[in-house]
């Protein structure tokens, strides 16, 4: 009785060691590690679409500009009636966003332009990112 439990055994054991050889291959795959991209809690971000606009047409790189000068003014907290050195705040806010916008516009009048003279583009279409840190 005895040897024929230690033959039930020894088939039990080989089998779990058998599956535990096919089982280790996939526990050494390494799995790429994730990295996830956001902004800091404290940036103040808005998006300005052109999805519906045509830069190659001067009067709608003007309407683009528009929308960018509207969030400019949100994010950058814009209040009628600030004065004196709150007032040159917004100034410095200002200035430094649309130092972030200005390179944004070029590149999707360029990525418009491209496809104005040959139907394609290599620039990905994306939207305007306007961002400032928070105070």
């Amino acid at each position: 009785m005895l040897v024929h439990f230690n033959r039930k055994a020894a088939a039990v054991l080989s089998g779990v060691a058998a599956s535990l050889l096919f089982a280790a291959p996939a526990a050494t795959v390494q799995e790429r590690p994730v990295v996830v991209y956001a902004q800091p809690s404290d940036v103040r971000t808005e998006r300005v679409s052109y999805a519906d606009l045509d830069l190659a047409q001067s009067s709608q790189v003007k309407r683009l500009t528009q929308r960018v000068a509207g969030a400019v003014k949100r994010v950058c907290l814009f209040e009628n009636g600030r004065s004196g050195l709150q007032y040159r705040g917004y100034y410095s806010c200002a200035d430094d966003a649309w130092d972030g916008a200005r390179p944004q516009i070029a590149q999707a009048i360029t990525r418009a332009r491209e496809i104005a003279l040959t139907g394609r583009s290599s620039i990905a279409a994306a939207a305007i990112t306007i961002s400032v840190p928070g105070k």
